[in-house]
């Protein structure tokens, strides 16, 4: 098509703005518009590892809490949510990301997007993540009660209050994500006019940039108010953990032995605070880059790019699918931490693969016990739920 002949995308467009392009070099056509050789191989070899990594290690961790019933337990009722929201959420990026790349390959804008298309996949992403992080403060207020307030955590941890708090933290995770909807919630038809290169000629003119706000406000204040939950998190589980810590120091010099506890029982709570802390932190370490870069963008945005770290276009897209893919590592790392962390989660796995699936408990070295007991603190009960 000829640069000037745009009578014929002028009437096929119906009100979509305009990209004449035919001025640009082909290099700079496909920088901008196509999937580099590198977020192709994030996409089309990290990914997909990633993604049946994480889906085979959430849903064992769901089959051994279903078929073992010593598994069963408050504390296992909070992973066993969280393994469901990594699930939706390995689902959803599957589908975003690998659904899009194979179907539209290898254009960057994918021209099949529809307003509700966007809402779905945006609606999945954030309330399943915000889920999830009201699931860990929620586990490590828990944890915290039950290690530094003993006694008192006895009397309320139970059932009824556990499977409240868990339908809490859905709420508010389906709740809050309706604040991030509208910046991901509008698709806004571009007819572009492409350079006169056999490299382009059979591109499709009209296209589509899928997932943008609905409004400019929402563009930036989504960026900034999807990681206020993280900070506070953050903030809140390196408080408590740090308590935490410092009781389970005391312990080990004796200080609950003396006062009457169950030595195995104070043993299972630790584990089980160590467990808490590391996915506590490896969560950190995957969606820190993530809100730093989502939130760094919208800080340039609001100053006119005199504050914050300036990145270039494809330095920005690079970074988000680095930090979008250890969001999806995230996802996929929590039933191996339970396994590493804990020897009766590993021998739980090893019981379910077995194909042994009765009842009975074990003890922290992996032998099976004749009764069933409890920490003291009932959210690590292993009565049955």
């Amino acid at each position: 098509m000829e640069p000037g002949s745009n009578s014929s995308l002028d009437d096929s467009c119906k009100g979509g703005s305009f990209r004449n392009e035919s001025t640009l070099s082909d290099e700079d056509v496909i920088a901008k518009y196509f999937v580099s050789t590198r977020d192709r191989y994030i996409i089309t070899v990290f990914y997909p590892i990633m993604l049946t990594f994480g889906l085979f290690g959430n849903l064992a961790f769901l089959a051994v809490v279903a078929k073992i019933p010593s598994m069963r337990t408050l504390t296992n009722a909070y992973l066993a949510n969280l393994a469901i929201c990594d699930t939706a959420y390995i689902i959803t990026q599957g589908k975003d990301i690998l659904g899009d790349y194979l179907l539209y390959t290898p254009l960057d804008m994918k021209s099949h997007k529809t307003n509700l298309d966007c809402i779905v996949t945006t609606s999945g992403l954030y309330f399943t993540l915000f889920t999830s992080i009201c699931l860990l403060l929620t586990m490590t207020t828990e944890r915290y009660l039950g290690i530094c307030r003993p006694l008192q955590h006895r009397f309320i941890a139970t059932k009824e209050r556990t499977v409240k708090l868990i339908i809490m933290c859905w709420v508010l995770g389906v709740l809050y994500s309706g604040i991030i909807v509208p910046r991901f919630s509008k698709v806004i038809l571009v007819c572009v006019v492409w350079p006169n290169s056999d490299r382009f000629k059979d591109l499709p003119n009209k296209l589509s940039l899928p997932c943008l706000a609905i409004h400019p406000f929402f563009a930036q204040f989504s960026l900034i108010a999807q990681a206020v939950p993280f900070v506070i998190a953050t903030l809140f589980n390196t408080i408590m953990f740090s308590r935490i810590v410092k009781k389970l120091h005391e312990r080990i010099a004796g200080d609950d032995v003396a006062v009457g506890f169950d030595k195995k029982a104070m043993e299972s709570r630790n584990h089980v605070a160590r467990l808490l802390i590391v996915t506590n932190v490896i969560f950190f370490i995957c969606l820190a880059p993530y809100f730093f870069t989502t939130g760094n963008y919208a800080i340039l945005e609001l100053s006119n790019n005199r504050i914050g770290v300036k990145l270039t276009y494809n330095q920005l897209v690079t970074m988000l699918w680095i930090s979008r893919g250890l969001t999806v590592a995230n996802a996929t790392t929590n039933p191996l931490v339970y396994s590493v962390t804990n020897p009766r989660y590993r021998q739980a796995f090893l019981q379910l693969f077995s194909g042994s699936c009765r009842g009975g408990s074990y003890t922290s070295t992996g032998q099976k016990k004749n009764r069933e007991s409890t920490t003291g603190t009932g959210s690590m009960s292993v009565s049955k739920m």
